[in-house]
């Protein structure tokens, strides 16, 4: 199944919500923010879509890294 896709309207709430949640850390509040968009758009995916996603993102990181 293809992803859920996280509107501009979510991303606003969620970044609302991760402010509230960890007041002074911008580090914690990053990490939560692709922590929720990441479970919005996973609700629709299988395990095997999931981890492929993860290591899809991972080879980005890495080769950004580099």
């Amino acid at each position: 199944m293809p992803r859920t896709k996280v509107t501009e309207k979510m991303k606003r709430e969620i970044r609302k919500r991760v402010r509230h949640e960890f007041p002074g850390c911008k580090a914690l509040q990053d990490i939560h923010y692709y922590r929720y968009i990441k479970d919005i758009e996973w609700q629709t995916m299988s395990t095997i879509e999931i981890i492929e996603d993860i290591r899809h993102d991972a080879y980005d990181a890495q080769e950004e890294k580099r």
